[in-house]
């Protein structure tokens, strides 16, 4: 694989882990033929799948039971010329009541408004299994990934998850707090929870504001993670690289 194709892959995972829905279209059943779109919070997993939350009713989950043949369409919404940014269009097959338990609580600490809706029984989760991948960085930049390509640039990260994540609540909130205050340049003196972590980086929320941290580097292993998090935390205190200090 060349490096062109192993920086679009990486940047085409960057742009998922910072945008929290995208546009689900299915096949619809009541206008036969045509696509049927509609805004859908998403999750993207450690293997390149999806995860999505839909409700029985709704015209998407209808559509998902006939034909499983989906695509989720991710932009950065940020520039004002919409055919200038980056987009990922997933496809894919969509696997009613196949989420693992782990993957449920994960997306609830993304979504915690979803919690609210297991209420409601007619809700249930899809996994997307991804099956091909484009991506376009800008005029010119377009790749079309296959599955395998895509599956081997993931690095799953769930096995050390809860337990790093405990370790960075009980020992380290202070390095939590001054990372958020510098991605979020203020002094906020709430204290962030760390909600997930990934090969690119992980999610902080103070309640209000969820915020994806990228690591200056990606992971390449999950025992990367400690350093990762040294680096970042010297960078939100102004620390050289050269000088140490203990996070």
């Amino acid at each position: 694989m060349s490096e062109k194709v192993t920086t679009a892959i990486r940047d085409a995972r960057m742009l998922m882990r910072n945008q929290h829905s995208g546009i689900l279209s299915t096949i619809s059943i009541s206008v036969a033929g045509y696509p049927f779109g509609s805004v859908t919070p998403f999750m993207l997993l450690g293997n390149g799948d999806l995860v999505i939350y839909a409700s029985d009713i709704a015209q998407h989950a209808r559509n998902m039971k006939a034909d499983p043949k989906v695509s989720l369409c991710i932009n950065d919404g940020s520039a004002e010329d919409s055919q200038a940014t980056a987009r990922v269009t997933i496809l894919g097959l969509a696997e009613a009541d196949t989420v693992s338990d782990a993957d449920i609580e994960r997306y609830y600490r993304l979504f915690p408004q979803a919690r609210a809706y297991k209420k409601a029984h007619d809700f249930r989760f899809y996994t997307i299994k991804t099956t091909r991948v484009r991506y376009i960085g800008g005029f010119g930049e377009i790749f079309w990934f296959a599955e395998d390509m895509w599956r081997d640039s993931f690095i799953d990260m769930s096995a050390n998850e809860l337990g790093a994540i405990e370790h960075m609540h009980d020992d380290h909130m202070d390095a939590l707090q001054e990372i958020y205050q510098h991605a979020m340049q203020s002094n906020s003196t709430s204290e962030p929870q760390m909600l997930s972590i990934f090969q690119e980086g992980f999610h902080l929320s103070n309640g209000v504001k969820t915020l994806f941290i990228p690591y200056e580097q990606e992971l390449q292993q999950p025992s990367d993670l400690r350093h990762a998090m040294v680096v970042l935390t010297k960078k939100a205190r102004g620390v050289q690289p050269e000088l140490e200090a203990a996070v």
